[in-house]
This record gives C-alpha cells, sequence and structure tokens, in this order.
C-alpha cells in the first residue's frame, strides 16, 4: 500500500461520511486553509538587496561606495588614492570622486570591467610633454626601461618597477613626461599621476597628491 498524509487519509474519511452540504463547506474551508499561506507571501514585499558596501572616513568626513569602494580597495587603498576628499559629483557628464591622490571616474559606456577608470589629471592639468625622438627608444629587450609608443615615453628604473607592482596603466596611465628634476626631487608625469623618487623609503616612489591638487582649482573651490 503506498504511504499516505495521515492528515489527508483521515479528512478523506471524515468527508466520506458527511451530507453533501457539508463535504461542500469543508472542502471550502480546506482550500483557504490551504491558500492562506501563499496569499499572506504575496502581501509581504519582497526582501530588499543588501544595500551598496560603504565606508565613511571620519578624517574626511566623506563615504566611499560600490563600484568605487571595490576599485579602490582592489587597487592600494589610501596607500594608493588617499582618502576620499569629495562626495561623488558630476564631472564632464559622469559621476567622479575626488581623494587625495586621484579621482575615480564611473563610464557606463565601457566594458564592466573598466567602468571605473582614474581620470588623466595629469592631461587636464597640462603636464604633457612631446614624445622623445626615435633616436632615444630604448630597445625592446632593454627590461630595466620600457617604452609606451601611445605617448611616446618611458619608464626605467624605480619608476617602471613601482608602476609594475601598483596596477600599472589601470591606476596610472601612461607616462607623459620623461623623468626631470622638480625642486630639487627627481619627478615623472603620467597620465593619472605624478611620481616622485625618494630612495630613502620603501618604497623608493612617493605620489603627489595629484587629486587634491586639481581638486582644488576646481572653479567653485577657489
Amino acid at each position: 500500500m503506498t504511504d499516505q498524509n495521515p492528515i489527508n487519509y483521515s479528512t478523506k474519511i471524515c468527508v466520506r461520511f458527511l451530507k453533501p452540504r457539508f463535504r461542500l463547506r469543508l472542502a471550502m474551508l480546506i482550500f483557504w486553509l490551504a491558500a492562506v499561506p501563499a496569499l499572506i507571501s504575496s502581501c509581504n514585499p519582497a526582501t530588499p538587496p543588501p544595500a551598496s558596501q560603504s565606508r565613511y572616513f571620519s578624517d574626511t568626513g566623506f563615504t566611499v561606495q560600490g563600484d568605487f569602494l571595490l576599485f579602490f580597495d582592489n587597487f592600494g587603498g589610501t596607500e594608493s588614492l588617499g582618502r576620499p576628499i569629495s562626495a561623488e559629483m558630476t564631472a564632464g557628464g559622469w559621476r567622479v570622486q575626488y581623494f587625495e591622490k586621484g579621482r575615480l571616474e564611473y563610464h557606463p559606456e565601457n566594458e564592466p570591467a573598466y567602468r571605473v577608470t582614474v581620470g588623466w589629471l595629469g592631461d587636464l592639468l597640462q603636464r604633457r610633454r612631446p614624445p622623445i625622438p626615435a633616436s632615444s627608444i630604448p630597445a625592446a629587450n632593454q627590461p630595466a626601461a620600457r617604452y609606451f609608443a601611445v605617448t611616446g615615453h618611458t619608464l626605467s628604473g624605480d619608476f617602471l618597477s613601482y608602476f609594475e607592482v601598483n596596477g600599472g596603466s589601470v591606476r596610472f596611465g601612461l607616462p607623459i613626461s620623461e623623468p626631470y628634476l622638480l625642486d630639487g626631487r627627481l619627478t615623472q608625469d603620467l597620465q593619472s599621476a605624478r611620481f616622485f623618487w625618494s630612495p630613502a623609503s620603501s618604497p623608493p616612489v612617493t605620489l603627489e597628491d595629484i587629486g587634491r591638487t586639481h581638486f582644488e582649482r576646481l572653479p567653485q573651490n577657489k
């Protein structure tokens, strides 16, 4: 004999001995009791999705959240980008947020993996210099130097090592100058950063607060 639910089986026996009008009433009662849980669940709102992860920086009073926070954590956090110095805002039609050492931008037109980028503040600050002559281009097999044909400049030594270990062109863009002395410090400009050679520190490369530099030059902050 096939196993049966004891409640359903006993209900069938009771119904068999009831008068027809009571059978109808009992059937309707059973139907509504079965339907009530479904009706209740349909009236309750769906569980809302979890809120976007966010992080508040009490020392500057700003919050980083969502895709910007994910990029921030994946590319060195405060060591690389510094602390947030603005809320999210609109610039050039894009959603952006300023940090001490850069500006994050959200580009919905890009592929998902590249929708968050670091703004080319070095270019916006007009730091690009003419490409080096062809005679100065290092050989392709020279491990200590790398030539970037798109911008016509090179990276070498500690600057190249720091670039490659800490996010490459995704974080810093490409070089837009050769190394030069600025206030007695060896310096090199990239699309999204300015490198300082600091041999006494570890690593021997430090970053300018390029985000703050550009942010303070915005018309509303002058």
